[in-house]
């Protein structure tokens, strides 16, 4: 298999917020995080990711609120990060709402809410400047192609696999990046008319065993565990919460990285909050913390270059005009740390047409597919919400014809000789040779 978009990559970002949750513009839920949020903490942060990769380039996402605060500390943070965008190259951005602004605004005024960032942002950074991606978490179709109508083509809008998880459900992507269709952005585009011209990227990378619970399993298991913090060195402590990070990592960067054509990537967005002694999600991260896995990060893949999701997006346009040479594969054993089990392997197909996974019990050899999503069939998304008034739909996801999570009765695992006509020759009519 050859993909053209070569080279091992990190693409990290750092959200600076007031609140947990913009719901929208000075309208908030969860923490309120402005006394976590400090120019200490941002320099600590930044300068530990230099140190250990002194060329990294990392993506900076403000929100609406954190753009337009007035009081000083947000001013010398907006300067900050102008600095490190003139020393370093970052990209510095807009998070939408949170993460999640379909979930709490209709499409037309989280619109609105992008072109008033992107002022604040020129404003911030200079005339005329406009960033190379925006993060949202969850972004809907509509919003992906106003951001692509506004030139902006790369955008952090999907969560691979992410549901009953954060107030926000949109499980149903691939987690490489692709072009999103206009009926769902979990769904790749499947032809001119389908088409966004703004490359999907999923924005935490996670372990592929843990990734096909539901949510938290009553053994503790996180669905999420992987390379974000909060599920690996909060739970497990700096030493071994390192480890899963790195472990994960390997999972995209090690052996899958000669799978897909000489191509990896894996990501993760850590809040800037996250950085504050005893401060309300309890992390207790410092500069120690970030340099450590950032050094391992470079000494066990001395070639992987950390670059900004926008960077990353361009070199995938340039490579991909559409999605039609998307053929992602990958075989994850357990690594018997947290949820991913050691006697558990997956195997994960993903393209334009379908992803499909099997789950392999390593002791007695057993093989189910436990995923097989058409993306050739039609979907499409909630309608607005608009939490202001009460209407929140937290139901993004895109679940095909079996999911991992085994939620409903057709979830239930089969033999890949009992798949469908129809879904065996999606497969076989895209994976030539399965022992690539």
């Amino acid at each position: 298999m050859t993909m053209a978009l070569q080279g091992r990559y990190y693409c990290f970002t750092i959200v600076v917020r007031l609140n947990q949750i913009e719901v929208a513009p000075a309208a908030y839920l969860g923490f309120d995080e402005s006394t976590e949020n400090t120019p200490e903490n941002l320099k600590k942060f930044r300068e530990a990711i230099a140190k250990a990769i002194p060329e990294a380039r990392i993506t900076i996402a403000f929100s609406h609120s954190a753009l337009a605060d007035a009081s000083g500390n947000y001013r010398e943070l907006r300067r900050l990060a102008r600095e490190y965008a003139q020393k370093y190259g970052d990209d510095i951005t807009y998070v939408a709402g949170g993460y999640f602004i379909g979930a709490y605004v209709p499409r037309e005024r989280a619109k609105a809410h992008i072109d008033d960032a992107l002022a604040l942002l020129e404003k911030m950074m200079g005339k005329g400047y406009k960033p190379r991606s925006v993060i949202g978490g969850f972004l809907p179709a509509a919003i992906l192609e106003h951001l692509a109508a506004r030139g902006i083509h790369a955008a952090q809008g999907n969560i691979f696999s992410q549901y009953y998880v954060d107030n926000q459900d949109g499980e149903g992507s691939i987690c490489y990046p692709y072009y999103p269709s206009k009926q769902h952005f979990c769904k790749p585009a499947q032809n001119a008319e389908d088409f966004i011209d703004c490359v999907n990227f999923d924005g935490w990378t996670v372990d592929f065993i843990c990734a096909s619970y539901c949510g938290c399993t009553p053994e503790g298991y996180n669905s999420r565990m992987g390379c974000g913090p909060i599920e690996t060195l909060r739970p497990y402590g700096e030493k071994t919460g390192t480890e899963i990070m790195l472990d994960t990592v390997d999972q995209m960067l090690g052996e899958n990285y000669y799978r897909n054509g000489n191509f990896g990537l894996a990501a993760s967005i850590w809040e800037l909050c996250l950085m504050q002694k005893n401060g309300s999600h309890a992390m207790d991260i410092d500069g120690d913390t970030v340099y450590g896995f950032f050094s391992a990060l470079k000494e066990r893949y001395p070639d992987a270059e950390v670059v900004t999701i926008g960077e990353l997006g361009e070199s995938f346009r340039r490579e991909n005009k559409d999605n039609s040479a998307l053929d992602y594969r990958f075989v994850h054993k357990g690594t018997g740390k947290g949820g991913s089990l050691a006697d558990v392997q997956i195997t994960w197909y993903m393209n334009d047409v379908f992803r499909m996974a099997l789950k392999k019990n390593l002791r007695t050899g057993e093989e189910r597919v436990i995923d097989f999503t058409d993306y050739t069939k039609n979907y499409s998304e909630p309608a607005d919400s608009d939490y202001l008034k009460g209407e929140s739909n937290r139901s993004w996801s895109l679940l095909g014809d079996i999911n991992q999570k085994g939620l409903r009765p057709q979830d239930t695992p089969v033999p890949f000789g009992n798949l469908t006509e129809k879904q065996k020759t999606l497969f076989f009519g895209k994976i030539k040779d399965e022992n690539n």
